[in-house]
């Protein structure tokens, strides 16, 4: 069984979540369609108990279930993360604590009905990470990976992606089936596998370029000033005859929603 992760996932990169600028436009990246929540709601069954949500971000997911749940912990180790996260929609709700730090060695307060983890699960070390998500779930518990916050099957996919190609910083990238590798390394035994049904959505031209700077081989700090103008301005025109006359995009999303049990 391989011990490290890949390459593209080392601190050095995962670091860049710390930048201002990034968790500033993070909320600019598509949604989770809501049929992602019923499915993490519909996991919990009856119990409605204690979720914790790591590499949280902004709190996307905790935000959205914390109506409906007894309580979250939202643990994400950029301090900027969690500062924009607590101006957003249920970013102050009584049963939302916030804890930033390293999800590794960070104080938790189990035990937990549900780990919830969306893509920054790349960015953990899973040798520590899975122990501990054992350790901290419920024997009933599942721990859930939410992956999915891009556009599907749209005509401008091939430009954009040789653009992001061609200004990505992130030089060790490599497309990866990340729920096939951690169940590969023997990290979790997979038991639902799930994608929700496509959803409409529209957004900006503007908006849909600045949130390429929420990941991090294009985080602004890293690309470079120059780097930023004209990769917004080739991607814009790639999108411009796409976009309608008000200056929306239009497409579809799909999250994939997969769960299991953590292995130590």
């Amino acid at each position: 069984m391989k011990t490290t992760r890949p390459r593209q996932y080392w601190n050095d990169y995962a670091s860049r979540f710390k930048n201002r600028s990034l968790a500033e436009v993070y909320e600019l990246r598509p949604p989770y369609p809501d049929e992602t929540y019923r499915i993490l709601l519909g996991l919990l069954e009856e119990s409605r108990g204690r979720v914790l949500d790591v590499g949280c971000g902004t709190g996307k997911i905790a935000r959205a279930l914390v109506d409906h749940v007894n309580g979250i912990d939202a643990v994400d180790f950029s301090e900027e993360m969690i500062r924009v996260g607590k101006s957003l929609a249920n970013g102050d709700h009584p049963n939302l604590r916030w804890i930033n730090g390293p999800v590794e060695n960070v104080r938790l307060y189990p035990p937990y009905d549900m780990v919830t983890a969306g893509a920054s699960i790349h960015w953990m070390e899973w040798n520590i990470v899975f122990s501990r998500f054992k350790e901290v779930l419920t024997t009933d518990g599942y721990l859930v990976i939410i992956d999915g916050d891009r556009p599907i099957e749209v005509l401008w996919h091939d430009a954009e992606l040789a653009l992001i190609r061609k200004y990505s910083t992130n030089k060790h990238y490599k497309q990866i089936d990340l729920v096939q590798e951690l169940t590969d390394r023997g990290h979790i035994h997979l038991i639902g596998d799930k994608r929700t049904a496509p959803v409409n959505f529209s957004q900006p031209l503007t908006d849909y370029v600045q949130s390429f700077h929420s990941r991090q081989s294009l985080s602004k700090e890293d690309m470079g000033e120059e780097n930023v103008r004209t990769f917004d301005a080739e991607l814009s025109d790639i999108l411009s005859g796409f976009a309608d006359d008000k200056g929306y995009l239009s497409f579809q999303l799909q999250t994939r929603v997969s769960w299991g049990k953590p292995l130590a």
